[in-house]
């Protein structure tokens, strides 16, 4: 009986132990996060071929801006194309570059954009791969698209074009364009 009360107490004693943690810790690891301009990023924006309508900003943004030169914005009844549809690897409003070491799904919204009175896809970022194949289309209408693994170095070249028939001037297509990956 003694050897068992002493098996008890050993047990109880290597119970309390054995699920005893600490409670604080502290590891210390460095890490190197530079901000740099969007054509520079992980997920790279970089103007194409369209002049100041879309460029890169004081700060590196990528900026689209059709009130660039002391325009008011687009005309109405009328048809833009910033880029070729026709050549986008060659000529692009704006590229999007995966220049991580790793492939990632991308995703390309359009956001914001109010005030239209019709249901037209008014304004059109089509996304083409670096064979000019088309691979998806964002517009204030259908707000996102998906690039299902766009590997390590891959461009895709996006042409903006923008349709104001049937919209009059009190319209406004201005909006946020995110990718995310």
């Amino acid at each position: 009986m003694k050897i068992a009360a002493v098996a008890m107490v050993v047990i109880a004693i290597t119970a309390t132990l054995g699920a005893s943690a600490f409670t604080t810790g502290n590891v210390t690891r460095s890490s190197n996060v530079d901000v740099v301009t969007d054509d520079q990023g992980l997920i790279a924006l970089s103007d194409g071929t369209s002049g100041d309508l879309v460029m890169q900003n004081t700060s590196g943004a990528l900026n689209i801006d059709f009130t660039a030169g002391g325009a008011g914005g687009v005309n109405t009844n009328a048809h833009f194309e910033l880029g070729n549809p026709s050549d986008p690897t060659n000529q692009s409003a704006f590229n999007i570059s995966n220049l991580d070491a790793e492939s990632h799904d991308l995703t390309v919204s359009y956001t914001g954009a109010g005030g239209t009175s019709d249901t037209d896809k008014n304004i059109q970022f089509q996304i083409y791969d670096n064979a000019g194949t088309q691979v998806g289309t964002v517009s204030e209408e259908s707000t996102s698209a998906s690039i299902t693994g766009a590997s390590s170095g891959t461009t895709y070249y996006v042409v903006i074009v923008v349709d104001t028939h049937g919209l009059d001037s009190t319209d406004n297509l201005s909006g946020t364009l995110e990718v995310s990956a």
